[in-house]
């Protein structure tokens, strides 16, 4: 299922409220990406406001300057911020912690190679309870090392 926004508000600050075909409302802070290369614009407040939906609702875009943000970027990043998902950096750190492939993080969370594709890419969100067990295993790995 592709997901499609409706429509988009700028908020103060770096704030968007974004309304999804479902009817349902997410607000998602953007701040993160004020910061990263090619996104320099969106600081401007007044530019920031000039948000709009793309063509097809799979995302949001500033066209005079041809910068957009993706539905599934969006909706990842408003369930992160929520607490109802795992932040996609802190799973690669854990990953890259303990020198897990793909693979090997793949058997250690008892999921699929492809899940763990799509959680170390951002694609989909991760559910909080995979991040309590990564924790978990962390802790499961530090007490046979002791």
């Amino acid at each position: 299922m592709k997901l499609k926004i409706t429509q988009v508000e700028a908020l103060p600050s770096t704030r968007l409220r974004i309304t999804w075909e479902n009817g349902k409302h997410t607000e998602v802070d953007a701040g993160d990406y004020l910061q990263a290369p090619g996104y320099e614009r969106l600081r401007d407040p007044a530019f920031f406001a000039s948000v709009q939906v793309e063509e097809w609702g799979h995302g949001i875009e500033w066209p005079a300057a041809d910068i957009g943000i993706p539905a599934d970027a969006l909706y990842r990043l408003s369930k992160e911020q929520t607490g109802d998902a795992f932040p996609t950096g802190q799973f690669n750190a854990w990953m890259q912690r303990h020198g897990l492939s793909l693979s090997a993080a793949a058997q250690a969370l008892h999921l699929t190679r492809r899940t763990i594709i799509y959680y170390s890419t951002g694609a989909k969100p991760i559910p909080a309870y995979i991040g309590l067990a990564c924790k978990g295993w962390e802790a499961g790995h530090r007490i046979h090392a002791a």
